[in-house]
């Protein structure tokens, strides 16, 4: 128990000190009992979540099939403006933009879109633009833990006994656990 801790449980019950067994199984009953309520709540809280996402779902749904309907009407009317659009741009061929009370119509040129055949590409910028290429690194922390040991709070590599730059090794205090069955 941290000391925070430790002064919270005693400014709450300066009284009670366990200072035998039998109070000691008896916290260790309180704890057990602690446990079981924190499952049940667990449980109900579980519940009630699996009840409020088919709620969720539920009003997803009804959002997708609205917005469906509204998306097909807005594509309707695009394509509307899109036919009037194409009209006014045989009258005048260097239309760019319609500007409307509501909304603006217009042309606009578009930059050319790449697709890349990742693997193809990537011999190609192998071969000849090294340049192109990127790498990521990083350390292997397992391997290296199985093949360093701690030695006066410095990471040395085993077999040669050189030490690793950029490893802290930060000692850690005694964990305190409580068990039950």
């Amino acid at each position: 128990m941290m000391n925070a801790e430790k002064k919270e449980v005693k400014n709450n019950d300066e009284g009670f000190v366990v200072d035998d067994d039998n109070k000691a199984t008896w916290c260790l009953r309180k704890i057990k009992h602690f446990k079981r309520k924190q499952e049940k709540n667990k449980e109900l809280a579980e519940k009630q979540i699996k009840e409020i996402e088919k709620e969720i779902r539920e009003v997803e749904d009804w959002l997708d099939a609205e917005n469906s309907k509204l998306e097909n009407s807005i594509e309707f009317m695009e394509s509307k403006l899109y036919l009037y659009a194409q009209q006014l741009r045989e009258e005048n061929p260097d239309l760019k933009t319609q500007k409307l009370p509501f909304g603006q119509l217009q042309f606009r040129t578009q930059r050319p879109k790449w697709k890349y055949d990742n693997d193809k590409l990537l011999d190609f910028a192998e071969k000849n633009y090294q340049d192109l290429i990127k790498i990521k690194k990083s350390v292997d922390k397992r391997k290296l833990k199985s093949q360093a040991k701690i030695v006066d709070g410095k990471v040395i590599i085993e077999k040669t006994g050189e030490v690793v730059e950029g490893v802290e090794v930060v000692e850690r205090g005694e964990k305190f656990k409580v068990k039950t069955d």
